[in-house]
């Protein structure tokens, strides 16, 4: 009998311990529910008052000329032109497109010519990287027409000046136009 009393006693205290147990991570679960969003709240309180205390501007300006020391050329002051020898080496092949859009077996050749009496392409800079030629020719090489473009972005990869996919752009759609044509992009 005082051994079926111990059994009952031991089930009775574990019994206990677990509707403790229990009750504190209700109690717990509801601490959370409620500290959370109070934290929350402080956090956007505190930004509030710092913001109309002036301090998050300050703390913003402190840390603004750190990112202007590393720009290469601050906004508003002009950069002058740079002078390029070359933009393309070799030819430069646009494929001729139907009327929808498709490449067809055609093929122009061109290639660069330096604008008259120059022997350097004028890069108008916009950043150190960035900028557009003022005057870039083509000479078809199969015809032997020349066609100019004005203000065709370029930029600078690796310390050498390249035409953007938006100067292609451009230069393909003027020259396709000049030469009542479809042209694509330019084939590598």
């Amino acid at each position: 009998m005082a051994k079926r009393r111990e059994d009952v006693d031991w089930y009775v205290d574990l019994s206990d311990r677990l509707e403790r147990r229990e009750h504190r991570r209700k109690w717990v679960a509801l601490g959370l529910c409620v500290a959370l969003p109070l934290v929350v709240m402080g956090s956007l309180v505190l930004y509030v008052v710092l913001e109309r205390a002036g301090v998050i501007t300050w703390l913003k300006s402190m840390a603004r000329p750190a990112a202007a020391e590393k720009a290469s050329t601050p906004k508003g002051v002009p950069v002058g032109p740079a002078s390029v020898a070359a933009l393309q080496k070799g030819n430069i092949r646009f494929p001729q497109l139907d009327s929808d859009r498709l490449t067809t077996s055609f093929v122009h050749v061109f290639q660069e010519k330096m604008p008259d009496k120059a022997d350097v392409f004028t890069v108008n800079r916009e950043t150190d990287d960035t900028g557009k030629i003022l005057n870039y020719r083509l000479w078809n090489v199969a015809t032997t027409d020349t066609y100019e473009f004005a203000d065709v972005p370029v930029k600078r990869i690796g310390g050498e000046w390249t035409i953007t996919e938006e100067g292609w752009k451009k230069i393909s759609g003027e020259l396709g136009a000049a030469m009542k044509v479809l042209l694509g992009a330019p084939m590598p």
